[in-house]
């Protein structure tokens, strides 16, 4: 019987099987040989797993759902010998943002060729330590190419490729899912190793993509995404996906795609006169409330320069006026409210600010439930930062108009 622990990287192929059994014992064993029929004989069973070996350190186990991995599966612990740890290769997909669009994504949900498998781990093996938090979570230690599932409906999804890292040492078993192998492998193929064109500090700058577009697929179109606030801090690529029109970002800790003219940078320190317009974005600095930051802002701003200031998100802006001596916020411009969320696309809406009572304090807040379209644009990954930029007459329109 070969001693398999002196060929982990050899691919043993059976002939047979059988089955031993006697009054103190029962087992099942294969009878296997290498390529070249060197190396036979008999093997318990339990000391087996089907898979491939593949040339550079890459493993593939089609039982355990595993399309590649850069580390070998390890054998179950005392109360399961004879099992191999699945880590959670079966379960769904919770790394996939926002609502699936089933026809766009499947050209993601298909198995990608092997080189291409080959080049992401390969550049996960690497100690890239500009990458974002989530590639580079706990202690890295190796990194598997899993299919799982993806929900477009009740009962309904498609499979498709995910990366996971294992966290801390391989006998651990703790395989962590951190991202769409597409884009991963859109990482690995850029120049240089991917070492970003732009980086940002979040106590100089806040970066936000402007309609708070964010994509895990290079096509806008596979995704209808959620709200994502940002700050950018990592610029990769530009020119990616169908339309040559999007960015490979590090959106806060998370690997994502945005429109890159949505792009949009701020000084954290002071506001920012713009076509006679204040602006200035949340900090993101740790440490700093939004309290603090927005006194801090306001300390800054002449009002003799601008009567007009406005708090910016990824999700749209409050713009306030100064009048008798104090600011008064009059509206909220924002990003797809759930009312006005048209399939695929972004719809800009326009809601007045009002003020509410809660107990004997007083707080303003926008009025969602009137709130009135300013722009739908059909598309996903529209450039909507022109809407962020008008002046405060072209709103009037719509404030006034009831």
């Amino acid at each position: 019987m070969p001693n398999l622990k002196n060929y982990p990287r050899t691919n043993f192929y059976s002939t047979k099987r059988v089955t031993i059994r006697t009054n103190h014992y029962f087992g099942s064993y294969y009878y296997i040989h290498n390529a070249n029929n060197k190396i036979k004989g008999y093997v318990w069973h339990g000391f087996l797993i089907k898979g491939t070996y593949y040339k550079g350190g890459f493993y593939r186990y089609p039982t355990f759902n595993v399309l590649l991995s850069n580390q070998p599966y390890r054998r179950g612990g005392m109360s399961r010998i004879g099992e191999w740890d699945a880590s959670g290769v079966y379960a769904s997909s919770n790394r996939i943002h926002g609502t699936v669009n089933q026809n766009e994504l499947k050209p993601f949900a298909t198995t990608p060729a092997l080189n291409d498998q080959k080049q992401a781990l390969t550049y996960l093996k690497q100690n890239w330590s500009y990458l974002p938090e989530m590639l580079n979570y706990g202690q890295h230690n190796g990194a598997r190419i899993v299919m799982r599932k993806v929900y477009y409906g009740t009962n309904q999804w498609l499979k498709v490729p995910m990366i996971d890292i294992l966290n801390g040492p391989a006998i651990s078993g703790n395989w962590e899912e951190i991202n769409p192998f597409a884009a991963v492998l859109d990482l690995s193929k850029l120049p240089n190793g991917a070492k970003p064109i732009a980086n940002y500090d979040v106590s100089q700058v806040t970066v936000l993509p402007l309609g708070s577009r964010a994509f895990d697929f290079p096509d806008p179109s596979a995704q209808v995404t959620n709200y994502n606030s940002g700050p950018i801090t990592r610029i990769y690529g530009n020119n990616l996906g169908p339309n040559h029109n999007l960015s490979l970002v590090d959106l806060n800790r998370w690997l994502h795609y945005v429109p890159t003219n949505d792009i949009f940078k701020l000084s954290n320190t002071q506001p920012t006169l713009k076509d006679g317009i204040w602006y200035f974005a949340p900090s993101f600095e740790s440490g700093v409330g939004s309290g603090t930051h927005l006194q801090q802002m306001l300390n800054q701003i002449n009002p003799t320069q601008s009567p007009y200031y406005r708090t910016m998100t990824g999700e749209g802006f409050i713009q306030a006026h100064y009048e008798n001596g104090h600011w008064h916020e009059q509206f909220e411009l924002s990003t797809n409210l759930p009312a006005f969320n048209k399939g695929n696309g972004i719809t800009l809406t326009i809601s007045k600010m009002i003020t509410k009572s809660s107990g004997s304090s007083s707080y303003t807040t926008a009025d969602n439930a009137n709130a009135k379209i300013v722009k739908h644009f059909d598309s996903n990954d529209a450039d909507v930062s022109d809407y962020f930029f008008k002046p405060a007459n072209y709103y009037e329109t719509f404030l006034n108009n009831d």
